[in-house]
């Protein structure tokens, strides 16, 4: 039994200390796929010499050193490509005591690599909740086509079996489906192709643009994206506690695909941050105004700029892109939860 109690426990200790409590981190901008739908591949493609100015593994240590975290999301590119990324991981759990959730989504194309890191983050540490999400888009056809690599099914559908052969109640092997115009109207078949049965174990989320992945809104849905959120939600019935946060996420992302804004506190720069692979600190993965720096100034110093204080003040005032992706989603629902709930099951 996954101990998500300890987690909300710790964010709620955070949020009385007035600290931010999670941190979506790349890792590293390199992906060897080609997808379709997000463009953070192009970055390197583009720009080679960038490559080399990723965060050393004593700068990470050293800028972590100023957070006291509760979830930490190990993301890029694809993390899996960092050599040292079980290194990264126990470095994060080194500097927060408090850390009850880590979470590594890839496109799952090292299974033995993958397999490995789970298994010496949950050797080395005793954090409660460690996820690992592996991408699905579609089946085998489809899913390498949008990948734009052959093979990354059959890679993906091998990391998913080995990770489920980890016996360990801190640890959970999850599916994550992207929903966009292109595959629409395959999400049963794809999860058919993966042989699942229990959609707990399915993250259902929608393609987004942003600077991070270098898209625009407008080529990734059309009204068939809809539909796919329905589908879903027709499959997972979402029940008890566990199920809560993602049923009034899905319900609230089928209002964001028609358009309509999700008029919820956003508490990114506050309660989270996002941190590229270079060490600027932004509020978010949507809003392309960093911070500054950590491998220069402090996170508190940062912060308590003049320049900090405005971006924050846009956020408050909803002058920002207004995504819906669970990177941002997920803590907005947890601090805004009866509006949330409220707004998600209201017609």
């Amino acid at each position: 039994m996954r101990k998500m109690h300890s987690l909300a426990y710790s964010i709620a200790q955070a949020k009385l200390k007035g600290n931010p409590y999670k941190l979506n981190y790349a890792v590293t901008y390199r992906c060897n796929a080609r997808c379709t739908i997000c463009n953070i591949w192009k970055k390197y493609a583009d720009s080679p010499e960038k490559q080399k100015e990723e965060l050393t593994l004593p700068e990470i240590d050293k800028i972590f050193k100023d957070f006291d975290l509760s979830w930490v999301s190990l993301t890029g590119g694809e993390p899996f490509l960092r050599e040292d990324i079980a290194d990264i991981a126990l470095v994060v759990d080194k500097h927060n005591p408090h850390l009850h959730m880590l979470s590594i989504p890839t496109n799952g194309s090292f299974p033995e690599k993958t397999f490995k890191t789970a298994e010496t983050v949950l050797e080395k540490t005793e954090i409660p909740n460690v996820f690992v999400t592996v991408s699905l888009d579609g089946d085998e056809s489809l899913h390498d086509q949008l990948r734009g690599v052959k093979g990354m099914w059959k890679k993906a559908h091998k990391t998913y079996e080995l990770l489920n052969t980890i016996d360990n109640n801190r640890f959970r092997a999850l599916l994550e489906f992207t929903i966009s115009k292109h595959n629409a109207g395959h999400l049963k078949e794809t999860l058919d192709s993966f042989g699942v049965t229990d959609y707990s174990r399915v993250v259902i989320t929608a393609a987004h643009s942003s600077f991070f992945y270098n898209t625009e809104q407008n080529d990734l849905h059309d009204t068939s994206s809809i539909s796919q959120v329905d589908e879903f939600l027709s499959l997972c019935g979402h029940a008890g506690i566990e199920g809560l946060f993602p049923g009034v996420y899905l319900r609230l992302l089928k209002k964001y695909l028609r358009g309509k804004p999700v008029s919820l506190k956003c508490v990114s720069g506050c309660s989270s941050f996002f941190l590229d692979p270079y060490g600027f600190l932004y509020p978010c993965i949507s809003m392309d105004t960093p911070f500054g720096n950590l491998k220069e100034s402090s996170l508190q110093t940062l912060l308590q700029t003049e320049y900090a204080q405005s971006i924050l003040q846009q956020i408050k005032r909803g002058e920002c892109p207004g995504c819906w992706t669970p990177c941002e989603a997920y803590q907005t629902i947890l601090e805004n939860l009866p509006k949330a709930a409220v707004a998600a099951y209201l017609k």
